[in-house]
């Protein structure tokens, strides 16, 4: 057997510099008291092509980005069962679909007055409509206010943008101009529901007793391994099936959810999900380009200003429409006041079909790129904004509620407060063991 070492892979020195730097700046950020993923983002500009050069090559860290995706979807539908989607609809159905097509028209609007094309102003509604599920859940989380309604407003919005990206995908060749009719999009609608009610049968019939079966091998490893494959295989099926494959697994996750096991599968899955999240944020930070920022800066500043208008008065307006209160829809519209993670990826699609964010080409592209570097890194602090114009409404939001302070899920388990400060989505890691078997010191 030969030791001596051969030509050095050329992924790994940048997958390397790419960790290194999103551990160091990510652990400034934790001793900061931010948000590690605003870490994380300035990690990918510093190292990126347009910066210090270290990952000159965009393309090797986007697979590893593409699974974070997934994972950091699937660990946010374990988290919310389809009982608790249930819980709360009027959400998820009323305040979101209001705020996603109120966004939608509001920036169309905005972009015909000043000469832009409908289908590309549509466009830009589309990528200004979606707030970062990742952040806000994490904020949400941290303030202990998830089963409050500030927390169940903004989650609930987040959810049905979550769910609004499958028809946001399918109308981008319509705006394109390169759809072949209507009757593309009703088949690609109905295939979307068929998969969400396949979905459904298989949480109910099939993975309760298929993960009892994976529990009681008492094999931490497989049951490691048949959880990672049920997110990447669902989200396969999906994106063979036309739809998204992070939407896949976002449905995968929740499929999990109706297990007995799936506070334990959380707390598995978790390590891998954290850290190809990070790829996937320091990705997103390694498009910016600061001489194009520097260039632009006024563009920037006045964009992310404007962004917060809208966003605040549209969440605002349709939170309200549920009548649960000012101080309630003015708390979770400063929490929704950001462009989220999954705007990029809406932008990567659009830009296959030649559009791009307000028309504006690759200048666009970059803007969209820093509005939302920016807006990432503010949203605890406009959290605290609307909290503070909350208290002065009158209404003082609730103290944390405990055992939910430290995240989402509902089932009463434990955590420790180190380890759930780390996750992306405020996750809390259960601390008990399989039900039906006693881990094992294999690990």
């Amino acid at each position: 057997m030969m030791l001596a070492a051969g030509e050095t892979p050329v992924y790994l020195g940048p997958i390397v510099a790419l960790l290194v730097a999103a551990g160091l700046i990510g652990a400034l950020f934790v001793r900061l008291k931010v948000v590690p993923i605003v870490g994380f983002l300035l990690a990918g500009v510093l190292i990126g092509p347009h910066q210090l050069g270290v990952v000159a090559d965009e393309s090797q860290v986007e697979a590893a980005a593409e699974i974070g995706v997934m994972l950091l979807l699937f660990t946010i539908g374990v988290e919310f069962s389809i009982a608790r989607l249930a819980r709360i609809k009027k959400f998820v159905l009323g305040g979101g679909t209001v705020q996603v097509l109120l966004t939608t028209a509001v920036v169309t609007v905005l972009c015909v007055l000043f000469g832009v094309d409908w289908r590309v102003g549509v466009f830009t509604g589309f990528l200004v409509a979606l707030s970062s599920t990742a952040i806000v859940l994490k904020v949400v989380a941290a303030k202990g206010i998830t089963q409050q309604p500030v927390g169940q407003a903004s989650v609930g919005t987040l959810i049905l943008q979550d769910l609004a990206i499958i028809v946001m995908v399918l109308l981008i060749p319509i705006l394109g101009g390169q759809s072949e009719g209507v009757w593309d999009i009703v088949q690609a609608l109905g295939t979307a529901a068929l998969v969400l009610t396949a979905v459904i049968v298989v949480a109910r019939k099939v993975m309760p007793p298929l993960l009892e079966r994976v529990a009681r091998l008492c094999s931490p490893e497989i049951f490691l391994l048949s959880i990672v494959a049920i997110a990447l295989g669902v989200a396969y099926l999906t994106s063979l099936a036309g739809v998204s494959d992070a939407l896949g697994a976002f449905l995968a996750g929740m499929v999990l959810s109706e297990s007995r096991h799936s506070a334990h599968a959380l707390s598995e899955i978790m390590p891998l999900q954290m850290i190809f999240s990070a790829v996937f944020f320091v990705s997103i930070g390694m498009m910016l380009d600061i001489a194009v920022l520097a260039q632009l800066w006024w563009m920037v500043l006045l964009t992310a200003i404007a962004v917060v208008v809208i966003k605040v008065a549209t969440a605002y307006t349709a939170v309200s429409v549920l009548r649960v209160g000012a101080p309630t829809a003015m708390g979770a519209a400063f929490l929704l006041a950001q462009i989220g993670e999954f705007s990029f990826v809406l932008q990567q699609v659009g830009a296959e079909y030649g559009l791009s964010p307000a028309g504006l080409g690759a200048d666009g592209d970059q803007l969209l790129v820093a509005v939302t570097v920016v807006l990432m890194t503010a949203t605890p602090a406009l959290g605290a904004l609307g909290e503070h114009i909350t208290k002065r409404m009158g209404q003082r939001p609730a103290p944390p509620q405990t055992g939910t302070a430290g995240g989402t899920s509902t089932r009463g388990s434990t955590a420790t407060h180190g380890t759930a400060s780390w996750s992306p989505v405020g996750a809390r890691w259960p601390a008990t063991s399989p039900p039906t078997c006693g881990r094992t010191a294999s690990r």
